[in-house]
C-alpha cells in the first residue's frame, strides 16, 4: 500500500517534462500493477517514438503484439492508445527514468503500468529519490 502511494505521490508532484524522454526511440520495460502491488516487468518492451522533434505525439507498441499512438496531454502526461481504441491510458513520468500508467474510469484512476527505461534496475528507492 505505501508503495503505491509512493508512486502516485512521485508522478504528481514532478516538474519532468515527458516529450524530454520521447524524442527518438525508446524502449520501456513495463510491470503490470495490480491494486498497488507491482508485478514482475514483462520480458517485451513498450517501444516509443515520436512523429517530430518537438515530440507531441508518436507511435507506442510492443512488437509482434499491439500497435498504439501516444500525444502529449500535459507537460509531463501523454494519453496513449492501441489502434482501434482496444485500450487507452494515460502515463506521466516520475522521473527521467520511470512512469506510472493508470485508467480514467468514472472519476476513478486505477494504476496501471509501472515502466522504467530498459535496463533500469528495479528499486523503489531509485523511483523517489531521482526526483
Amino acid at each position: 500500500m505505501l508503495a503505491g502511494l509512493i508512486l502516485i505521490t512521485s508522478a504528481l508532484t514532478t516538474t519532468v517534462l515527458a516529450i524530454d524522454y520521447l524524442k527518438e526511440i525508446s524502449y520501456w520495460d513495463v510491470a503490470e500493477i495490480n491494486g498497488v502491488t507491482v508485478g514482475e516487468f514483462g520480458p517485451l518492451p513498450w517501444r516509443f517514438q515520436s512523429y517530430d522533434a518537438n515530440a507531441n505525439a508518436g507511435t507506442v507498441e510492443v512488437q509482434n503484439a499491439w500497435l498504439g499512438t501516444w500525444k502529449e496531454v500535459g507537460c509531463k502526461t501523454i494519453h496513449c492508445e492501441i489502434s482501434g481504441g482496444y485500450d487507452s491510458w494515460d502515463l506521466t513520468f516520475i522521473n527521467p527514468r520511470y512512469f506510472i500508467a493508470y485508467k480514467t474510469q468514472g472519476g476513478h484512476y486505477p494504476l496501471y503500468r509501472l515502466g522504467k527505461i530498459r535496463g533500469e534496475p528495479y528499486n523503489l528507492n531509485t523511483i523517489v529519490s531521482s526526483f
